[in-house]
């Protein structure tokens, strides 16, 4: 037997019960999308699934529905801090005095290193809430913001080194 074979045996056997299981915990069109949810999972599982297949799959939906109230319970709370926040610009305000370094500087980073640091810096989050935005562990982003904040010094320093130094206005002569 085929591996498409195996997999559409194994979903009209029990795609049923995992879309009633899914359906007594949630509304009928996220139940549908748990059931795909999981039917993918054990597709990308497939060698793994063991003789007790039902229970598997249920146990697959139970942390499918899970993921999905985390999900849900991180989009809430952000909502509800987005709703206390000023609206304005969706760039953060440099200081003029920094000339656009900084702002040159963020630039030049990775996506990756840009966002670690604004969650520090302008979120003003600590490590573990910035993990959790981040969906990593604390520990990982320890690390990835030490190494954020390295590249972030050399871009300066780099900026600051290739910048003109500023012109200096010219002095009045006096009158004789």
């Amino acid at each position: 037997m085929t591996a498409q074979e195996h997999f559409e045996s194994l979903y009209s056997e029990h795609a049923g019960a995992v879309l009633a299981y899914a359906r007594r915990r949630v509304p009928d069109g996220q139940a549908e999308d748990v059931t795909a949810e999981v039917f993918l999972t054990a597709w990308r599982r497939l060698d793994e699934i063991p003789t007790n297949t039902t229970v598997w799959l249920l146990g697959v939906a139970r942390r499918v529905l899970a993921n999905q109230r985390r999900s849900q319970a991180r989009q809430l709370a952000l909502r509800a801090r987005m709703a206390h926040e000023p609206r304005g610009s969706e760039q953060p305000h440099v200081n003029a005095t920094s000339d656009g370094r900084v702002t040159r500087a963020l630039e030049s980073l990775s996506e990756k290193d840009r966002e670690v640091l604004l969650l520090v810096g302008w979120e003003e989050l600590g490590h573990s809430d910035a993990a959790r935005v981040l969906e990593i562990r604390a520990g990982t982003f320890a690390v990835r913001l030490h190494r954020a904040r390295k590249r972030f010094e050399q871009a300066l320093q780099k900026d600051y080194r290739t910048a003109r130094p500023p012109t200096q206005p010219s002095q009045p002569t006096e009158a004789r």
